[in-house]
């Protein structure tokens, strides 16, 4: 079977890895597979070491242009053409506008789209209701183009069937699939070695260096960006160390929010008490640095960095949205934006012992295996 996997930015993200760990688990299960995106050199340079075909879509980008629109169509239509894929599996709301196009092929390959999160449609969303109207006619009308449709959280397949964007016999080729997330042995570092390096990474002197080894840190893993919500966690710091007085928020990964981020830890004067690493690659090698990893997004899909914690042992609070409870339970989740619930399971929640390594996990299967074998089901659904 010849499958195509497209996304829109090949840049380093959540998003990119879920395209990198399943076109390497859809190489090693023999299947022939490809993969197309748009700006970034992180998914062509790690698609190399795999020995996995990566082709550059000049038009796929993230544009307000039409006539861009248009021509990633034909761009796209071009190449699946030229290459005869069996099966185009489109991963965001800019590649789904090549279902225009690859519904004209003949013969027409097999099209399903992963709804990652939906977005604009999600109730903890700013966007204002115009737009969500558009983006809603958007996907009704793009969705009755595909073969198949996934998502990656029940909460998000729930709504979806809710606000009746899967009406027309859409339900009965919709899917769940939970993303997956492995470590290679040795992956991991330990906590004492995860802060070493970390505090060389942040620049920390030999004594802060010291005094990062004892603290209790918690903080997060993604991109310094609006769907993060991470001024929740900044705002929270006093009163998170009123609890915890050797708390440490340590924020890694880089993004637009950055500058807004830093004036509220200027403004607040806790230059020494939170930090902004910057992109760091492989972050989650570091995961087990942290005491407790937060997750305190607007919205989700079925976040890979909260799945990483999971696996890698990681005592972990997230806010109730998404697939957030599916993966670390309703205990462990707040209602969004609540300082005092999040405050309340902080205080609940233990020291942070050593983790454990990621073994006999209950609940559902967050492993690449399981989510590769879910998706060439689907690949082969009838």
């Amino acid at each position: 079977m010849k499958i195509l996997i497209v996304i829109t930015k090949s840049e380093l993200g959540g998003a990119q890895n879920f395209a990198l760990d399943l076109a390497r688990g859809l190489k090693s299960a023999g299947e022939d597979v490809a993969l197309a995106g748009g700006p970034g050199e992180y998914l062509p340079l790690e698609l190399e070491k795999s020995g996995i075909a990566f082709r550059r879509l000049k038009n796929l980008e993230r544009s307000r242009n039409p006539f861009k629109g248009l021509s990633f169509m034909a761009e796209l239509k071009s190449y699946v053409a030229q290459e005869k894929f069996d099966v185009v599996h489109l991963n965001s709301t800019n590649a789904l506008l090549g279902v225009w196009g690859l519904s004209r092929l003949q013969p027409k390959p097999r099209i399903v789209f992963t709804v990652h999160g939906l977005s604009l449609l999600d109730g903890g969303h700013k966007a204002i209701g115009i737009l969500r109207a558009a983006y809603r006619l958007f996907f009704k009308a793009a969705f009755r183009k595909l073969d198949n449709l996934v998502f990656v959280s029940r909460l998000n397949l729930k709504a979806a069937m809710a606000s009746g964007l899967l009406e027309g016999g859409l339900a009965d080729k919709s899917h769940l699939i939970y993303n997956g997330r492995d470590f290679a042995p040795g992956y991991l570092l330990d906590r004492e070695a995860a802060r070493g390096e970390l505090a060389k990474i942040l620049g920390l002197s030999p004594e802060a260096a010291a005094d990062f080894q004892k603290a209790f840190i918690y903080g997060s893993i993604g991109r310094l960006a609006y769907p993060k919500n991470y001024e929740f966690l900044i705002n929270a710091y006093k009163a998170v160390k009123a609890i915890r007085p050797n708390a440490k928020l340590l924020l890694i990964g880089e993004g637009p929010e950055r500058a807004k981020y830093e004036g509220l830890v200027k403004s607040y004067k806790l230059e020494n008490d939170v930090w902004l690493s910057g992109e760091i690659k492989d972050a989650s090698r570091y995961l087990r640095a942290f005491n407790l990893f937060v997750l305190s997004s607007v919205f989700e899909g079925l976040s890979l960095s909260l799945i990483e914690a999971l696996r890698a042992g990681v005592p972990a609070l997230a806010s109730r949205v998404g697939g957030n409870e599916e993966i670390i339970g309703q205990e462990r989740c707040f209602e969004l934006n609540d300082q005092a619930g999040f405050l309340r399971l902080l205080g609940n929640s233990g020291e942070g012992e050593k983790p454990e390594p990621e073994t006999g996990l209950a609940g559902p299967d967050f492993s690449a295996e399981a989510m590769v074998k879910g998706y060439l089901g689907v690949y082969k659904f009838v």
